[in-house]
C-alpha cells in the first residue's frame, strides 16, 4: 500500500467522493478541495504527492491553479475535466500538466493514470548526480535542467521528460508511442499534434540559446535528438 498523498480539486462533491472511494482502497491518502484558492492553500500546506485538478472551479480556474503551482512545484498533475478539446488539452500541458482525462473516466483507468505517474515520480526522486550530453547539450538528471553551452534553459515537466528519452540514446529513433509513455501518459493522452508541439517548444527553446537543430522528425515513426551526422563519435 502506498500511503501517498493525493489531492483531488473539484467543484463538484459527487466526483471528489468518486475519487476517494477508487484512490483510498488503493493505499492513497485523498485530501479535498473545491475551489482554486483552497487548492492552493492545501497545496503548501499538506504539499500532496499528486494533484487531480479540475478546469471549472471558478476563479482561480484549473488553468490558473496549475500555472501558479508550477512556478514552485513539479508535484504531477492529472487534469480531470468535461473539456475535451484539444485546445483545452494542449494548454493544459503546455502549462505544466502531466496528463489530462476526459470526464467520465472509469476506476480502473483512473488508478492506472495516478499509478503511472506515481511511478514516474518515485523514478525521478531515484535520479540524482547524473548527467546526459549531446553535442552542446547537457541534461542535469538531478536538478531537472537542461543547458546549452552552459545557458540555463527552462523546461516543462513534460519537455524535460522527452530530451531525457532521446538524450539517452540520441542516434536511435524512438516511436511516438514510446515517447508517450517516457513522458508519462497513454495512447490517448497526446495526440500527434500535441506531441509536435512539445516537440516545436523544444527546438525554438534551444535554437534561441544559440543551441545546434534537435528533435529531428522521422516520418512515419517517431523521432530522434539529432541526425546521425549533427553528432559526435
Amino acid at each position: 500500500m502506498s500511503n501517498e498523498l493525493i489531492l483531488i480539486v473539484d467543484d463538484n462533491e459527487d466526483i471528489r467522493s468518486f475519487v476517494r472511494l477508487v484512490l483510498e482502497p488503493e493505499g492513497y491518502r485523498v485530501i479535498e478541495a473545491a475551489d482554486g484558492n483552497v487548492a492552493l492553500e492545501k497545496n503548501l500546506s499538506a504539499e500532496p504527492d499528486l494533484i487531480i485538478l479540475d478546469l471549472s472551479i471558478g476563479q482561480p480556474d484549473g488553468m490558473d491553479v496549475c500555472r501558479s503551482i508550477r512556478k514552485t512545484s513539479m508535484v504531477p498533475i492529472i487534469i480531470l475535466t468535461s473539456h475535451n478539446g484539444e485546445v483545452d488539452e494542449a494548454m493544459c500541458l503546455a502549462l505544466g500538466a502531466d496528463d489530462f482525462i476526459v470526464k467520465p473516466v472509469g476506476p480502473r483507468i483512473l488508478i492506472l493514470r495516478v499509478a503511472t505517474q506515481m511511478r514516474h515520480k518515485r523514478a525521478l526522486q531515484g535520479a540524482t548526480g547524473k548527467f546526459l550530453k549531446a553535442d552542446g547539450l547537457t541534461l542535469d538528471l538531478g536538478a531537472r535542467e537542461l543547458s546549452v553551452s552552459g545557458t540555463r534553459l527552462p523546461l516543462t515537466r513534460i519537455e524535460f521528460d522527452f530530451m531525457e528519452l532521446l538524450m539517452r540514446e540520441p542516434k536511435r529513433v524512438f516511436t511516438r508511442e514510446q515517447i508517450i509513455e517516457a513522458i508519462g501518459g497513454s495512447v490517448d493522452f497526446s495526440s500527434d499534434k500535441l506531441i509536435d508541439t512539445h516537440a516545436s517548444r523544444i527546438r525554438i527553446k534551444i535554437r534561441d540559446a544559440g543551441g545546434p537543430s534537435v528533435l529531428i522528425a522521422v516520418r512515419g515513426v517517431g523521432f530522434r535528438l539529432m541526425s546521425p551526422d549533427s553528432l559526435k563519435a
